[in-house]
């Protein structure tokens, strides 16, 4: 038996001098068969200069990091996308996480775009989970030498299939 869930959420970000890139869900809730998902805490990678570009690394923990060029500014927001899943009967339960792949998302603001990579999920993406579960995402964000500072968004997927 097999439930699927697939919610959609937006990038959002802002800048001046420097770029702002935030996953802000939506306050909503999808529900499946018995199976509740829904988002806590959007994915915000925080404000930063390009410079001669790199990128900007979220760990599922929230932990940011930067290659290359990239100067991470200040940013209080900033931290990994959390989700809620849960099921009525709480049992422990095979699980498939699936999130993009790599080349599938980007953040775009006007001409300008960057794109978003490495997806990883804790708990990972296949496993035995016990219900209510919370999963965490990060993502790395490819920065371009020069990126253009603007308002960035885009969409992604994630789909739990408990089995």
């Amino acid at each position: 038996f097999l439930i699927m869930l697939v919610s959609r959420y937006r990038f959002i970000g802002v800048a001046s001098i420097a770029a702002l890139a935030l996953l802000a869900a939506p306050a909503r809730h999808a529900l499946a068969q018995q199976l509740t998902l829904s988002n806590t805490r959007g994915l915000d990678f925080g404000r930063f200069v390009a410079g001669a570009g790199g990128t900007v690394i979220l760990a599922p923990n929230g932990a940011r990091s930067r290659t290359g060029a990239v100067v991470l500014l200040n940013s209080p927001t900033v931290g990994q996308a959390s989700f809620n899943a849960i099921r009525s009967n709480g049992n422990k339960s095979a699980v498939i996480i699936t999130i993009p792949a790599n080349g599938s998302i980007r953040l775009n603001s006007g001409t300008n775009s960057m794109a978003v990579n490495n997806f990883v999920s804790t708990p990972a993406s296949t496993g035995s989970v016990q219900t209510p579960m919370t999963m965490s995402v990060g993502a790395t964000l490819v920065v371009a030498p020069n990126q253009a500072p603007g308002t960035y968004s885009g969409t992604f997927n994630v789909t739990v299939n408990y089995q």
